[in-house]
C-alpha cells in the first residue's frame, strides 16, 4: 500500500509542476519555449512577408479591375498563389541564409574572444 501512495504522490507532484509551468509568464522572468509565433522574431519574415501577403490579398481586386479579357483574368488569378508561394520561399531562403551568416559571424567572434582570453 505504501508503494501505491508513492506513485500517486509522484503523479500529483508531476501534474502540479507541469500545470504551474504552463501558468508562468515571461514577466516572471522564466524562459518559455512554447510561445506563439509572433513572439519569436526569428519565425517571421517581417515587413517583406507582410507586404507579400498584402499583395497576394490585393491581387485579385487589381486583376479584376485592370484586366478586361476574361481568359487572361482567370489565368492571372490562378498564377497569384503560385507566384506568392515562390516569393515566400525566396524570402524564407534569404532569411535563413542571413541568419546562418550572422550565426557564423557570432561564432567566429566568440572563438576570437576565447583565443584572446587564453593568452
Amino acid at each position: 500500500m505504501g508503494t501505491r501512495m508513492q506513485h500517486t504522490d509522484w503523479a500529483e507532484r508531476s501534474q502540479t509542476h507541469r500545470y504551474q509551468n504552463t501558468l508562468r509568464s515571461d514577466f516572471q522572468g522564466a524562459p518559455y519555449h512554447h510561445r506563439q509565433a509572433f513572439h519569436r522574431s526569428h519565425t517571421s519574415i517581417g515587413a517583406a512577408g507582410h507586404l507579400l501577403h498584402m499583395g497576394m490579398v490585393a491581387a485579385p481586386l487589381a486583376i479584376g479591375e485592370l484586366v478586361v479579357d476574361t481568359e487572361k483574368k482567370w489565368r492571372l488569378m490562378r498564377m497569384v498563389p503560385v507566384l506568392g508561394a515562390l516569393a515566400s520561399e525566396a524570402l524564407w531562403t534569404m532569411k535563413i541564409a542571413h541568419d546562418r551568416k550572422r550565426e557564423e559571424e557570432d561564432h567566429e567572434a566568440l572563438e576570437d574572444c576565447r583565443k584572446q582570453q587564453c593568452r
